[in-house]
């Protein structure tokens, strides 16, 4: 009997131990766009969600010129907003070349220093793209 309890706790200790179910394993990140409405120029456009960002992430590269931004890595994006070494989210987002759309990128890593994972976070970038295109996003009709 002492044996299955031991054997059921370390069962238990590894199911706790895996990836956020948001973490999907990929080579890279994952991008997304969103349409942006033709009433609202650029410049605003760009700084609406470079506001939206930055009350979430701290900002590592900003490039107004270029309209290019990325986050620094974040270890607390998970649903108790408890920090780990384990997992950790950066976004990236950028102004396509004709200005229609802005693109949102999420990457995330999974497994420490000892060897991280690469992919993105699914919950990251539907969260970004679902609160910018809230203000600055075509409604698709």
């Amino acid at each position: 009997m002492r044996n299955y309890l031991v054997t059921v706790l370390f069962a238990f200790s590894l199911l706790s131990c895996g990836a956020p179910k948001s973490f999907v394993k990929t080579g890279d990140g994952s991008w997304t766009s969103v349409p942006i409405r033709s009433e609202i120029e650029t410049e605003r456009a760009w700084d609406e969600a470079i506001d939206i960002l930055a009350r979430k992430f701290e900002m590592e590269m900003l490039n107004k010129e270029s309209k290019y931004a990325r986050t620094g890595w974040v270890y607390n994006w998970n649903k108790k907003g408890s920090y780990t070494q384990k997992h950790r989210v950066r976004a990236t987002i950028k102004l396509s070349p004709s200005g229609e759309n802005l693109d949102i990128k999420s990457e995330a890593q999974y497994g420490g220093q000892s060897g991280w994972k690469s992919g993105f976070d699914d919950r990251l970038l539907q969260t970004l793209k679902s609160d910018i295109s809230g203000v600055i996003g075509r409604v698709a009709r």
